[in-house]
């Protein structure tokens, strides 16, 4: 049986004690926090939950999008909104959810950034040797940044030229990726990367992380994502020069430290290893992830193109 005057209750008391019970990583929270703070309590707080419609849902939405809140947000806000309603409804408050059947607005899918072979060259160049070994590996295994600033000395097996990703490095410190996620990985190590990265952790200990801090006094702390960023990629991305085509030296792209993952993935695409290998190398969940390089590919409009040859009379332009 349910109570019908449990629906009386209000949002914001309903949203406490969801909150609560919620069992997710820190730096989730953080995020999802913000969200609620922004978007979903300064509209819902003090309705009833049994007042709260399927359309009314639909018009909150589009007043997101009218005030020109970006669909990433727009999304995650909605996400939220709909897991407070279903844990409402497993625990007989409502009877049936309001969040269903509901637009939401494109996330528009951008390619991936990616550098060519000379501007990673000069990105290494312009990099301190612990990073250079940092970045040679990002570049090589497309392993994510948290992945390569957890990296312990013990997951590189020198032997057979692999690395096991087991720890990634996040803002609440070194935790493992779960068994059953994709994440969890055996990654092949390119004989000179192998090379430089045996000389660089031959002095540390079996359990000691492969890259950490090494400013004076502050030697061998975990290292931090956005310190990283701020003192070393981005002055190495700014002093980073290439040649074009036509001699001229220009600048390299302002990518963030990412784009070294996206530049692993297009690399071996143009070098024709299946969309299936790279999925598995960079542990992707979802192949739709992966099908971004689909159009790098060399053969990928060499059937399209081959039709029109076949053409018996192809259209032509009179001068």
């Amino acid at each position: 049986m349910r109570d019908p005057r449990a629906g009386e209750m209000a949002f914001h008391e309903w949203h406490a004690r969801w909150w609560q019970a919620r069992v997710v990583e820190p730096h989730t929270l953080r995020g999802d926090a913000s969200s609620i703070k922004n978007h979903v309590l300064p509209h819902w707080a003090d309705r009833e939950m049994r007042a709260v419609t399927r359309m009314e849902v639909q018009s909150w939405i589009r007043g997101l999008v009218e005030k020109g809140v970006g669909a990433s947000a727009i999304k995650r806000a909605y996400n939220l909104l709909s897991s407070i309603m279903r844990a409402a409804v497993d625990d007989d408050v409502i009877a049936v959810s309001p969040c269903r059947n509901i637009d939401l607005p494109q996330i528009a899918i951008k390619p991936p950034q990616w550098f060519t072979l000379d501007q990673a060259q000069s990105i290494v160049d312009e990099l301190p040797a612990p990073w250079r070994t940092m970045c040679l590996l990002g570049f090589y295994t497309g392993l994510r940044w948290g992945e390569l600033a957890g990296l312990h000395r013990h997951r590189i097996d020198q032997r057979r030229s692999r690395l096991f990703v087991v720890e990634v490095n996040t803002k609440s410190g070194i935790k493992e990726y779960p068994k059953s996620s994709r994440s969890r990985r055996e990654v092949p190590l390119p004989p000179h990367v192998l090379d430089v990265l045996e000389r660089h952790i031959h002095p540390l200990d079996r359990d000691a992380l492969v890259f950490t801090t090494v400013t004076k006094g502050r030697a061998g702390r975990r290292l931090d994502d956005g310190n990283w960023r701020r003192q070393t990629w981005w002055p190495a991305i700014e002093n980073a020069h290439y040649f074009g085509t036509d001699g001229e030296q220009l600048p390299v792209p302002h990518y963030p430290p990412h784009s070294m993952r996206h530049t692993c993935a297009s690399w071996l695409v143009q070098k024709g290893v299946s969309l299936y290998e790279v999925q598995h190398l960079l542990g992707h969940e979802s192949f739709q992830t992966t099908q971004r390089y689909a159009h790098l590919q060399p053969d990928a409009h060499k059937a399209v193109l081959a039709a029109w040859e076949r053409l018996e009379v192809p259209l032509t332009f009179a001068a």
